[in-house]
């Protein structure tokens, strides 16, 4: 059975390129963007970049990191220890700032850049603003590096304690808010199929159906 007939557990699985009705809505956001929700692990997102959020070390030990480190390698972990001590000896801070968003290559195709964001300190704590820097520093990055397509983690709703609705509302603001960019389609990437519904819901107060 594929991924979304066994995420759903409903009958049989969509046929190949059918989506479930919910995941067929699409909304407008700033800039052009076009944004849609994916039901699935991040690193099986159909875009050219995708995310991680993670903690001050960039030590990705749960959730999107461990789930992008297990595609990529043990090299990424090396790649990102030594971005967090470049760091270091630029600020003195023995911590990534929350907000902080750096990118590196790899990953199997369609993915060709990992975008790593600082979605909470090192309490697991989060806020609307820590979601809105990671969104706008993960389409900066993503931009800059050409991708059409990129695929955004509920930031802070997972390892961190900031309320799904919460986290979500903030996420699509940032959306909405976005300049014109390279990039043409967000896609946001719910791992519970039970939080869909509410997903619907809050895009759809914050965005324009389209």
């Amino acid at each position: 059975m594929g991924v979304l007939g066994r995420l759903f557990g409903r009958g049989e699985p969509p046929a190949p390129g059918s989506p479930p009705d919910g995941l067929k809505r699409r909304w407008a956001a700033g800039g052009g963007l076009v944004v849609s929700l994916f039901s699935g692990e991040i690193v099986e997102a159909p875009a050219e970049a995708i995310c991680t959020s993670t903690n001050p070390r960039l030590s990705l030990g749960g959730g999107t990191g461990r789930a992008v480190l297990e595609e990529t390698g043990w090299g990424l972990k090396r790649q990102l220890e030594t971005i967090v001590e470049a760091e270091a000896r630029r600020t003195g801070a023995s911590e990534l700032p929350v907000g902080f968003v750096c990118a590196t290559l790899g990953g199997r195709p369609p993915h060709r850049l990992i975008v790593h964001c600082v979605a909470s300190d090192h309490a697991h704590r989060s806020s609307p603003e820590a979601v809105r820097l990671c969104v706008e520093g993960a389409l900066r990055e993503a931009a800059g590096a050409g991708c059409a397509t990129l695929a955004l983690p509920v930031f802070g709703a997972g390892h961190a304690t900031l309320p799904f609705d919460v986290a979500l509302q903030a996420l699509a603001e940032a959306l909405r808010d976005a300049a014109p960019s390279p990039l043409r389609e967000v896609l946001i990437v719910v791992l519970q199929p039970d939080r869909l519904d509410r997903a619907r819901e809050v895009l759809d107060r914050v965005l324009v159906p389209s």
